[in-house]
């Protein structure tokens, strides 16, 4: 099947090869345009075959400068290897997947994907219940756990380390520019030692970056509130394009640091990797000590708060509430830090 170069090439023709089943015709209606930075999303409406599917989700490649970032990132790629190797094997659920293809040496990829509409779409700027920070915490454990079975190593093995010389030479050298819109544009103290480490965040950076190399599970790379659907008590991830190889923690980190409201999280960061660390014990993973796994949750709620900055250069062509989510992430992670003494693990 070719890949088709935007949205208008998902014709009946090529969704009847792809879905198996004939469409006769299809509507395309663009949806989270406020809170997609690096892709296309579209519903599909479709109508032909009986056992055809009302509505399926395409995903496309960002039309914006972003897609360049996601190609040096390897954003696509890692996305495309995770719904077609690890999505249905490993116990973290997500979207059934129709299709997922991507044209070898480029940018250019689809993904055909199950509608979750009528399931609810966590609200990233709300941010998540306790309830809802424990279920996730648990998806991830079993995904982790997974990823350290022997006889998934091959698949494992396909994803970059969260540590590469792109992480370091594209995200780190971007976090100053953003740390100052931040400064300009939030009204949130910043306590003293925070703001001194964000003013040399490129030396300490690289150091992070390498403790959390120090385990090799499968991390989500980018666990949002927002990449996240609820049915009662079932979850279901989606958004892989940062997946990568490291210390579990740091997908603890970044949920608790930011995915939970301050006033919410405040108190519980331990309690929640002790929790975090009996489900995976549960999997059978016992040798992640509480004081190895706390050391590294230190070191991703610092390192991680580059997410949410570096976005934030993008601030004169972002939309209103893509600029609010940025700013509250970032209030959030600065708040962990400075509450967990996480500045204490670079000495």
């Amino acid at each position: 099947m070719t890949v088709p170069a935007g949205v208008d090439g998902l014709t009946p023709q090529w969704l009847t090869d792809a879905l198996g089943a004939e469409v006769a015709e299809v509507r395309a209606e663009r949806i989270a345009a406020d809170s997609g930075f690096s892709s296309l999303l579209y519903r599909l409406h479709l109508t032909g075959a009986e056992r055809l599917p009302a509505t399926v989700i395409a995903k496309l490649p960002a039309e914006s400068e972003a897609r360049g970032a996601m190609d040096l990132l390897g954003g696509y790629r890692r996305e495309l290897n995770f719904y077609r190797d690890v999505a249905g094997r490993a116990p973290m659920a997500t979207p059934r997947v129709y299709t997922a293809r991507i044209v070898d040496g480029t940018a250019d990829f689809v993904l055909l994907l199950e509608d979750l509409g009528q399931w609810d779409n966590a609200d990233h700027l709300a941010g998540l219940s306790m309830d809802r920070a424990r279920t996730a915490v648990a998806a991830l454990a079993g995904l982790h756990a997974w990823s350290l079975d022997p006889t998934n190593s091959a698949v494992v093995e396909g994803f970059p380390s969260i540590d590469t010389p792109v992480a370091r030479d594209l995200l780190v050298p971007a976090f100053g520019p953003g740390w100052q819109v931040y400064l300009d544009r939030s009204g949130t103290a910043v306590p003293s030692e925070v703001a001194a480490f964000a003013e040399r965040f490129g030396e300490y950076a690289p150091r992070a970056l390498a403790a959390l190399s120090e385990r090799s599970m499968l991390l989500h790379g980018d666990i949002r509130a927002d990449n996240m659907f609820f049915y009662g008590d079932r979850l279901k991830v989606v958004d892989f394009q940062f997946a990568s190889v490291g210390a579990g923690a740091a997908d603890i980190a970044y949920l608790v640091s930011q995915g939970l409201p301050s006033e919410a999280r405040h108190g519980h960061d331990q309690a929640l990797l002790r929790e975090y660390l009996g489900h995976l014990a549960n999997h059978g993973v016992d040798d992640y000590s509480f004081d190895e796994a706390w050391r590294h949750y230190r070191y991703a709620a610092a390192y991680l708060l580059v997410l949410p900055v570096i976005t934030l250069n993008g601030w004169d062509g972002m939309p209103e509430r893509s600029r609010s989510l940025c700013l509250t992430l970032t209030d959030r992670a600065v708040a962990t830090i400075a509450e967990i003494d996480a500045l204490e693990v670079f000495g």
